[in-house]
């Protein structure tokens, strides 16, 4: 019984702690090219993932997967899905030439390919920071999409996200004991990716 009350007493601290002082994440989406696109026609191929971080790697597919394909619905082809029927290499870069894109444009058949890369940067602030850490540690992860038009050879779209943890105010500001909880890098990493998804405006 004391054992159960000693885990009671526990997870009570912790959502006290929660709900007391929650930090987030502040992103910034940049687009050199292609903020606006049409998604109204064509094949669009979603390129494996790419990302410095092996775990979550997959989960960054899994994620952009989802939220093209509610832009795009059955437009959208996984790579993995076209290996089954086509001959297709087995690892295709994320900057392609434009002889790479004449190649994919005859191997694939589709009108489109979408690249997206992820990079958790730091990890300096963990999960828990104090309001008296050092103001430089943080928790940074970026992703870039690259979409570039099979038929016309060329880069149509061009973007990147940028997140960073941001601590949020205490409800008490004099106490400096009480720890902020963060998003972790990978999910600012995952998070990004969607935002940035969301932010590519469809003229259709």
């Amino acid at each position: 019984m004391r054992i159960l009350k000693k885990i009671g007493k526990g997870f009570l601290v912790l959502i006290i702690l929660v709900l007391y002082s929650c930090g987030s994440a502040k992103y910034s989406c940049l687009f050199d090219t292609g903020k606006e696109l049409d998604f109204s026609n064509g094949k669009w191929l979603l390129n494996r993932t790419e990302s410095n971080s092996k775990i979550f790697d997959t989960e960054l597919y899994h994620n952009s997967l989802k939220n093209f394909k509610n832009i795009l619905g059955d437009s959208l082809i996984e790579i993995n899905d076209l290996r089954s029927t086509k001959l297709v290499a087995p690892k295709i870069k994320f900057d392609l030439s434009t002889l790479d894109l004449q190649e994919l444009k005859r191997d694939t058949d589709c009108d489109y390919i979408i690249n997206i890369g992820g990079n958790v940067i730091s990890d300096g602030a963990g999960t828990l920071t104090f309001s008296n850490q050092n103001e430089n540690s943080s928790n940074r992860a970026s992703v870039s999409i690259s979409i570039y038009d099979l038929n016309a050879e060329t880069l149509i779209s061009s973007s990147l996200v940028y997140g960073k943890t941001e601590n949020q105010a205490s409800a008490f500001d004099n106490n400096d004991n009480l720890p902020t909880i963060n998003p972790s890098s990978h999910m600012i990493m995952l998070k990004g990716a969607k935002k940035l998804i969301k932010n590519t405006k469809r003229i259709n």
